[in-house]
């Protein structure tokens, strides 16, 4: 098989990564979807103080883990940031109404 080139992973996960911000700004239409996508902004998955002892050289699992989380934060953010986008874009529409 084909190993696909770096523009075409690049291209896909583009492509997930719209759909998800998509997706969590339709939930964040709800007051309940929006307080669950701020739950999960503020959760991490990283661990941090001593609840795991990396070594004086972490792995790169903690590495792959950190960059998971600020990526999960940063969809969770542009979805809240959509989500306010088009409820104030109603907003206006209403305002502007006879």
């Amino acid at each position: 098989m084909n190993q696909p080139s770096p523009e075409h992973l690049e291209g896909r996960l583009n492509a997930h990564r719209k759909l998800f911000i998509a997706l969590m700004a339709f939930i964040a239409e709800s007051a309940e979807g929006r307080a669950f996508l701020d739950q999960l902004g503020r959760d991490s998955e990283s661990v941090s103080d001593h609840e795991e002892d990396p070594g004086i050289e972490p792995d790169g699992g903690f590495a792959a883990q950190k960059i998971a989380d600020d990526e999960i934060q940063s969809i969770v953010k542009a979805a809240l940031s959509r989500a306010q986008a088009v409820e104030s874009g109603k907003q206006r529409r209403r305002d502007t109404q006879p």
